[in-house]
């Protein structure tokens, strides 16, 4: 017992000591002396940091992504815009600001009068790279504008490109952190293992600014004052629906980044600094809430962003929703606000770290704490586009205001290697959904030598090139080549060496061990191949792949014109690149979708997947498919057509944006979902809407269905007639043909069409009976010859016991034979005396089992079948499936919807944009806010409890512009 007790003492300590290790190394960052860094690149010209003390990371998050892409900041203000990624990653939010209008105005940094470089907030980095020489060991990794970008690295050690990558996630909530009760790790500032020397670094551009064409139309149509008093009380209801949300966040997620508005509860997805108050200070200026914009501000000053419940920092999404909503509140409040520009400068030189890399492209899933950070590290193999090309407008806005052009140098060598890499894609003028940001190209790996194992010549046998395998005893060697009795007489030669393990090859009895021991060596640890210098490219090993300006792509290509205008017209890769861009899509992602209302001349921006050997439909397919974070492109097509003079692409813009409209009215809610798949038209001009072709596309194995169905039909009918047959014909057990029904059935499946598995199937059953009768007649036929047997000998028995009694006696033939007559036939009427005789009531069991008749339930015909789909799923004519049925308050829509307003001055697009916000007030509204929904196709959808950031950043934001005054914050003036 005392040794029982003692085990169990033992156990329960074991226990408690696992649980607290668990907890430890789970919870605890990697400054632990015990880690090991997953990415071990070597330091430039020194040893690494610490080399002396190998470190493991584990606190990284480890899930797949999901990421999300918001675009913002501009000149002096921004109008901010997000989005969530529905296959992976979400659209930038967008800031505006006001377009330079001068070089001058350009430089300047503060609205406040300080413009000084002491005022400006500068940090010991950037005092470092002041001072910063030319390195010593130093690799052209590649070139920049025509100068050679010197990033220096110790030559003794390659970069290795074997470490396994690893993967963030855009939205990431680690639950449980800010109560764990551990000591916080910060981010401090290192050194750089990449540094670029000052003199290459790539510089704002400078000149004279353009003007550029203005971009709003001047004809608006003058508004009665009955007209007047109905658009601000639609201004007042939109203002009051945003106060509604922002209060529902300050008194339940102040702080926090986001608010759940139906439970009055918070989450942190990204970072924990407060995501949804940052993101909507551009918002409660716009909207005229100064008081609340105040105490946002001053709220601000005490985030840390040194610190973090994650592991890692979503380099885009914390750009686009801190770094833009930072930068564009502090244009917009005219600089009055000091501790907007510090807190951005403050983020921002923490998100440089994430560019240094050995080509300068950023690690999109920065992991910041100090012990990873302080290695050197690549960007990864597999980057989402979006993520990489939607860095711009924040970071060169910046670089104005501060005057710091490290910032502008960071993002202007990604857009660099995007246009060298554009008319080099599989689809020129586009870019992938995923790229090759590592800058390493893996070259394939030299073949490994191995035995030859033809069919010809046999396992064992070695090619010329192979050492020769040493014969056993006198054996005669036999060339490659020799005729058969060659070999023959070789093999005599070769002696018996009792049971040991021979190879025999090509007549050649060897001993295993010799074959190991001249077989060649194999290397026992992989070589590492070298890493060769490239751009931006496909990831490795990409056959097909994902062209789309929707999701995971659509912010890399709106920003193009937006930082054209941003830098002034100034740099006219801007405008060369988004121009080979659009002209791409229209080519080859718009189509035309068949919708019920034909004069509705709508398009749509699909995804094509393409192997890039060729044009051809075998090696490009389209997948018509419209979703909401495409809508963007209409706006962005307008703003393209009046920045680039492009007047055919004001059409193009119309119809993309009408697209959407018509998308949001079709659902029983009103509001469009999340995407859903189409049936391209083959003309854009003419699309008449074709039930048939509908049915079709809803139910496309029709044909194999109903000629499954035939077949089985036929073979189950013929299966029951010719059971009963056969069990109504009894009295012929030795017929050669026991089932003469099979011969029907057999000659009726094959005329019914080609036979399929299930028909075989049933033939199969079918065989199985027959055999089965067939045995059951055979025993029958066994049992009477058998019983016949008895009964002759038992006759013959009977005559041989009378001889035996009586030798003596006269033979008599005739009476033998009567003898053995009778006893035959008392025999018989023996056993049939045994046998029960079936009454008149009874009648006797059938030989052959009768199959009941089995009716199949009917099968639906195709309008049948398409018909229940669309009853069930409340699919509008024309679309064939929603694959994304949920709203989680996008804003890209509404985005639009605004621009066109702005451009055309066409009252059409207020009507439209006031329908769908009463659509979006009356299904999403929520105790506390309002909420994301589950089902747009539902009439009662399911509040999902989630309110983004950009519902008060950027969706109630375009609703509140689309009805003000067409001046107040012109597309002219702003970003």
């Amino acid at each position: 017992m005392l040794r029982l007790r003692r085990s169990r003492i033992v156990l329960v300590l074991a226990a408690f000591a696992v649980i607290a290790l668990y907890h430890f190394s789970s919870l605890s960052g990697p400054d632990d002396a015990s880690e090991v860094t997953p990415e071990p690149l070597t330091k430039p010209n020194d040893q690494s940091p610490t080399s002396s003390s190998p470190t493991t990371l584990h606190d990284a998050p480890t899930k797949g992504r999901e990421s999300t892409i918001k675009q913002s900041t501009g000149n002096k203000a921004a109008l901010k815009k997000d989005t969530d990624d529905s296959d992976n990653a979400e659209k930038p939010s967008r800031k505006t600001s006001p377009r330079p209008k001068s070089a001058e105005t350009t430089d300047e940094s503060h609205a406040d009068g300080d413009s000084d470089t002491s005022t400006s907030p500068k940090t010991s980095d950037s005092k470092q790279e002041a001072d910063v020489e030319e390195p010593k060991d130093v690799i052209n990794i590649t070139k920049f504008n025509g100068e050679p970008a010197a990033v220096a690295h110790s030559p003794a050690e390659p970069l290795p490109d074997t470490v396994p990558e690893f993967h963030g996630q855009g939205r990431f909530e680690v639950i449980g952190a800010e109560d764990d009760g551990m000591p916080k790790i910060h981010w401090t500032q290192l050194p750089e293992h990449f540094p670029i020397p000052t003199k290459s670094l790539i510089s704002l551009p400078t000149g004279k600014v353009k003007v550029l064409p203005k971009i709003q139309t001047s004809k608006f149509s003058e508004e009665s004052s009955d007209e007047k008093a109905a658009r601000e009380a639609k201004l007042d209801t939109i203002k009051k629906t945003f106060a509604f949300s922002w209060d529902g966040y300050r008194k339940n997620a102040w702080m926090q980044d986001e608010l759940s508005p139906v439970s009055g509860k918070f989450r942190n997805p990204f970072c924990g600094w407060a995501a949804t108050l940052v993101d909507a200070l551009d918002s409660l200026w716009i909207l005229g809430m100064k008081e609340e914009f105040a105490e946002a501000a001053r709220a601000i000053g005490k985030i840390d962003f040194t610190t973090s419940i994650r592991n890692d920092i979503p380099l885009f999404e914390v750009t686009i929703r801190y770094l833009g909503g930072l930068v564009s509140a502090y244009d917009l409040s005219g600089g009055k606000y000091r501790v907007l520009l510090d807190k951005a400068v403050e983020l921002a030189e923490i998100l440089m770290g994430a560019f240094d890399t050995p080509n300068r492209m950023p690690m999109t899933y920065y992991l910041w704490k100090p012990t990873f950070a302080s290695q050197p590290h690549r960007a990864k193999t597999r980057v989402v586009l979006a993520e990489l090309g939607s860095l711009t407008l924040e970071f060169t806005r910046l670089a104005q205001i501060t005057k710091e052009i490290k910032y502008y140098d960071a993002v202007a060598r990604i857009t660099d290697e995007f246009e060298r890499w554009q008319n080099h894609t599989k689809i020129p003028g586009l870019w992938p959904k995923q790229v090759d940001a590592s800058g390493c190209k893996k070259p394939e790996p030299a073949p490994i030598a191995r035995l030859d194992h033809s069919a010809s010549k046999g396992p064992g046998y070695y090619n010329a090139q192979s050492p020769q395998i040493p014969s056993t005893g006198n054996a005669t060697p036999v060339e490659e080549g020799a005729e058969p009795e060659t070999r023959k007489a070789a093999e005599k030669d070769i002696p018996d060496v009792g049971s040991s393990k021979r190879k025999k090859t090509h007549g050649q009895d060897i001993e295993k061990r010799q074959i190991l021991e001249s077989a060649p060596a194999a290397d026992t640890e992989k070589p590492k191949p070298d890493c060769v210098p490239q751009g931006l490219s496909s990831p490795p090993g990409s056959g097909w792949e994902d062209f789309t300006i929707g999701g995971m792509a659509d912010s890399t290509y709106e920003y193009l014109p937006k930082e054209y205008m941003l830098l002034g017209g100034l740099e006219e890769k801007y405008q060369t690149m988004y121009e080979f861009a659009a002209e791409s899509t229209k080519e080859n992602l718009l189509f035309r979708p068949m919708i019920e209302d034909e004069e509705r001349n709508i398009l749509v921006a699909g995804q094509v997947s393409t192997s890039g050997k060729s044009s051809s439909s075998r090696e490009r397919t389209l997948k018509a498919e419209q979703s909401h974070l495409g809508c963007f492109a209409g706006g962005m097509f307008a703003v393209g057509a009046r920045l680039f003079d492009r007047k055919d692409d004001i059409d193009i813009a119309k119809r993309l944006t009408d697209g959407c409209a018509w998308a949001y009215e079709m659902t029983p809610t009103g509001i469009m979902p999340e995407h859903f798949l189409h049936i391209p038209c083959d003309d854009q001009k003419e699309c008449t809407f074709n039930e048939t072709v509908w049915y079709e596309k809803l139910d496309p194995y029709t044909s194999r269905r109903g000629s499954r169905t035939t077949v089985s039909q036929v073979v189950l009918d013929n299966s029951v007639d010719s059971s009963r047959k056969a069990g109504s014909e009894t009295d012929k057990p030795n017929s050669k043909d026991a089932n003469p029904g099979s011969k029907a059935i057999a000659t009726k499946s094959k005329g019914a069409g080609d036979e399929t598995s299930d028909s075989k199937l049933l033939k199969r059953q079918l065989d199985s009976i027959e055999n089965d009768k067939k045995v059951q007649d055979d025993d029958e036929t066994d049992d009477e010859k058998e019983d016949e047997e008895k009964e002759n000998g038992a006759a013959k028995a009977q005559a041989t016991r009378s001889k035996s009694e009586d030798k003596s006696a006269p033979v008599d033939e005739e009476s033998d034979h009567d003898e053995a007559k009778s006893a035959k036939e008392n025999a018989k009427s023996a056993e049939a005396s045994q046998t029960p005789t079936p009454t008149s009531t009874e009648e006797a069991e059938p030989l052959a089992p009768v199959v009941e008749a089995y009716t199949p339930p009917p099968i639906p015909s195709q309008e049948e079948y398409a018909q229940g789909r669309i009853r069930n799923e409340k699919l509008p004519k024309g679309v064939t499936r929603i694959t994304g049925s949920k709203y989680i308050l996008r804003p890209e829509a509404i985005e639009s919807v605004f621009i066109m307003y702005r451009v055309t001055g066409d009252d059409y697009w207020r009507e439209k944009g006031w329908k769908m916000f009463t659509s979006i007030q009356n299904a999403t509204g929520a105790e506390f806010g309002a909420s994301a929904i589950s089902d747009v196709m539902s009439e009662t959808p399911f509040p999902l409890d989630e309110m983004e950031s950009f519902w008060l950043a950027e969706t109630l934001k375009y609703f509140y512009l689309l009805f003000s005054e067409p001046d107040f914050y012109s597309l002219d003036d702003y970003v």
